[in-house]
């Protein structure tokens, strides 16, 4: 008995996740429980993350790897260092985390085509 697996499995798997971590967007149309919706997305985000990177790196996508530090990690780190004692302060917290649900749609398109 042999086990065949395929050279695209990591790809696949991504992709199954993408479709799966795409549709955790729809949290944001809860308006009544907006912050229960908003921790839920930030955890499947940092859930994500690893495994995302993981395969991006097993296949040798150092360029989406890059494009991801300079779309989501630049951001969030200027977000957690400023020191804005506002009401704004909140909503550019989220920025970082709208990018990152942002560069998963990107990559969720580019992948089909891999």
């Amino acid at each position: 008995m042999e086990i065949e697996v395929s050279k695209n499995y990591n790809i696949r798997r991504l992709q199954q996740w993408l479709d799966y971590e795409l549709s955790t967007i729809m949290l944001m149309l809860l308006s009544w429980f907006w912050n229960i919706a908003i921790l839920l997305m930030i955890i499947a985000a940092f859930l994500f993350t690893p495994f995302m990177l993981k395969v991006l790196f097993e296949e040798r996508r150092f360029g989406w790897i890059v494009f991801f530090f300079l779309l989501v990690i630049l951001p969030a780190s200027g977000a957690f260092f400023l020191n804005i004692d506002s009401t704004y302060k909140f909503v550019i917290e989220l920025i970082p985390l709208a990018l990152f649900y942002f560069y998963c749609f990107i990559l969720r398109i580019a992948i089909k085509d891999w």
